[in-house]
């Protein structure tokens, strides 16, 4: 599920809920009780068949949570999305306004809130949340849960690292309180004590914006002390005559504090909007660069790259091989070797399905954080991520980008292997429709002449048959006629499965074109008695390199073709005309011509025209992939005045052999 981070106050306020569907939005945070909340909606969902969103609202004048805090919030937003819910994250100076606004945008149906365990008079003071929800939520109904405290409260995967002191800011501290006291003393002869203050109040302000929290209450403390101690009588005491500055010290005091804290608090949501660009920056990056890939090496390649550049870290890919066993996969990208216990803990991520390794409670002893690559059909497989910083450490929000950008890596390899399935399932399907088309068309090209020489042979062994020498003779050559037709449909058949399997090597010799078309017209002599053959041949034409056997295939299919689909006593023509560096050969007929916009599907094999339903139509594909296989090129024109030219072009490659000159006999 998708975790979204939102500002309602942006958001165009609904004035009313639609009722087209349940809607359920529960409210959580990281109080341990949280948990009942996001189990009671999940079960409410699934009985009501409806979506449900889990949301936090970040207030900005609230109590700043805890790094615990935030690791076991982020925890319970693991848990819901785990859960089947959509997870976001919503801003808003008031809670309730936030909650009921993205709610009547959302179109929620229902609201689940826990119920409040705080003692009342916080409620008298900072007003009742759920009292302003109930009072505000209009059609949307309210479901108040208490917590259980039997419930097992949830623990963060994530381990909560103590704040390290950082002398420098500390250091800057105490820098900043001599330098606004070393001004102070300079002005102190010829300005008022308020004035004075203001110097302090400024040195705050520059710690707040430049070091930690601490530092800049440490700073707050001394400016106040240092202000007693140089600039109120008696001086260099931190004793006061005049009760009237006790009330200027604390005021001074209670300004700096505010002052230093609203400071730190807009540098933080300015540091925190920034990681957040630069997140979604990231995370744009990487979906828009895995969208272009199609194979899964470059996208285990850009995932790495991404990876390591945000968290400077080295990234190792891991997916079960064809051994069925967690295997690294290789990139281009930084990488780090994997021994046997940190694959025993990838296999414990890959079947667990939850993270694992460094700085975790599952396998903490891991020199690396290991991640699910989880998508819609399971995990596909798991990344491990090494800081290159040794003393680095990941924090919730870390693990919840890196969760995302692991999440985009796994749809983009789950959108690859569905493409792969697709296409051969697409392969399988066109497979079949070959099969069943190969077998309607040969079977009724075989059943045709394995009738007629059946009849015929069936006549000829009829005892009582009384058949005189013609007759019989007739019959005998109808049969050598028939099973010659089957012998060229077997053959064509056999040389298509052949060329496709690349098993028939051609084998060009320099040969006259005069003797193969001889072969050709001797062979179709009887077929050709009742037309008029017009053949052109130039008498000074030269050698040519084609394979013989194979030439005499397209020759032989395409004269088939041409006498097969023209009706008898109609010409047929060929020409050869030489060309610059080829040859070209045409064979026209005066039949009804190919249909428009057929020209070219006609090649392909189990493809017949329209104007004809004979043939098995792989005669013309085996003509083009022997033609393509000499480097030529075949195709088809229609004629003027009707008919249609079969056309293809050899080309002519080296240098003829010189020709021999017969010696003439004594």
């Amino acid at each position: 599920m998708e975790t979204t981070k939102t500002n309602p106050d942006m958001l165009v306020e609904a004035k009313e809920i639609w009722p087209t569907a349940e809607r359920i939005l529960v409210c959580i945070g990281p109080n341990p009780l949280s948990i009942r909340l996001i189990r009671a909606a999940c079960r409410m969902a699934a009985g009501f068949r409806a979506e449900w969103i889990a949301v936090h609202v970040e207030a900005p004048f609230r109590f700043k949570p805890s790094q615990e805090d935030l690791n076991t919030l982020a925890e319970h937003m693991r848990i819901a999305e785990s859960l089947g819910a959509e997870t976001a994250t919503l801003t808003g100076y008031k809670v309730s306004d936030a909650i009921l606004n993205y709610a009547r945008q959302r179109n929620v149906s229902k609201i689940i809130i826990g119920k409040p365990t705080h003692p009342r008079w916080k409620d008298k003071l900072l007003g009742s949340i759920l009292d302003e929800i109930v009072r505000g939520s209009g059609d949307i109904e309210i479901c108040v849960i208490t917590g259980d405290s039997s419930e097992a409260p949830a623990k963060p995967r994530i381990k909560t690292h103590p704040h390290k002191i950082k002398p420098k800011e500390w250091l800057w501290c105490l820098l900043d309180v001599a330098i606004s006291t070393a001004l102070a003393g300079l002005m102190f002869p010829y300005f008022d004590r308020t004035d004075i203050a203001m110097i302090y109040l400024l040195g705050i302000v520059i710690t707040s914006m430049l070091t930690g929290r601490w530092p800049a209450l440490a700073a707050t403390l001394l400016s106040v002390a240092a202000f007693d101690f140089f600039f109120v009588p008696p001086y260099f005491t931190f004793a006061v005559n005049d009760i009237r500055f006790v009330v200027t010290f604390g005021v001074m005091f209670v300004v700096a504090y505010v002052i230093s804290q609203l400071t730190l608090r807009i540098r933080e949501q300015s540091e925190a909007s920034r990681k957040r660009e630069r997140n979604t920056a990231a995370l744009y990056a990487l979906s828009r660069q895995l969208a272009r890939e199609r194979k899964k090496e470059r996208i285990y390649d850009v995932a790495a790259k991404h990876i390591s550049e945000v968290f400077q870290s080295r990234i190792v890919f891991l997916a079960f091989d064809e051994k069925g066993e967690l295997a690294v996969l290789e990139t281009r990208a930084g990488t780090f070797a994997v021994d046997r216990k940190e694959i025993s803990v990838a296999r414990w991520v890959f079947d667990n399905r939850h993270s694992a390794g460094l700085d975790t409670d599952t396998h903490p002893g891991a020199k690396a954080l290991y991640l699910p690559m989880v998508s819609s059909s399971g995990v596909v497989g798991v990344v491990g991520v090494l800081p290159e910083d040794a003393q680095r450490r990941f924090d919730s929000e870390d693990v919840h980008f890196l969760e995302s950008l692991v999440n985009q890596t796994a749809m983009a390899m789950e959108r690859v292997m569905l493409a792969k399935e697709v296409h051969e399932e697409r392969l399988k399907a066109e497979g079949e429709h070959v099969r069943n088309t190969f077998l309607s068309s040969v079977s009724h090209d075989l059943r045709s002449p394995l009738a007629v020489v059946a009849g015929a042979a069936s006549t000829l062994l009829e005892k009582d048959a009384s058949l005189d020498r013609p007759a019989r003779m007739e019959l005998l050559h109808t049969i050598h006629e028939e099973a010659d037709r089957l012998e060229r449909i077997i053959r064509n058949v056999l040389n298509l499965t052949r060329l496709e399997s690349g098993q028939i090597a051609v084998r060009k010799e320099w040969q006259p074109l005069e003797e193969i078309f001889g072969v050709i017209l001797n062979r179709y002599s009887d077929r050709l008695a009742e037309r008029h053959l017009e053949l052109k041949i130039p008498p000074d034409l030269p050698l040519f390199p084609f394979d013989t056997l194979l030439m005499e295939q397209v020759l032989s299919n395409l004269m088939e073709n041409a006498l097969r689909h023209t009706p008898n006593g109609t010409p047929v023509d060929i020409t050869v005309t030489p060309q610059k560096s080829a040859v070209m050969i045409e064979i026209a007929d005066r039949g009804p011509g190919i249909p428009v916009h057929e020209e070219e599907a006609i090649f392909t094999k189990f493809t017949r025209s329209t104007n004809t339903r004979m043939g098995t139509g792989i005669g013309l594909s085996i003509c083009r992939a022997i033609i393509e296989a000499h480097g030529g090129r075949i195709w088809t024109e229609n004629r003027t005045g009707g008919g249609a030219i079969f056309k293809f072009v050899i080309p002519i490659e080296g240098t003829p052999p010189a020709m021999i000159p017969e010696k003439e006999s004594p």
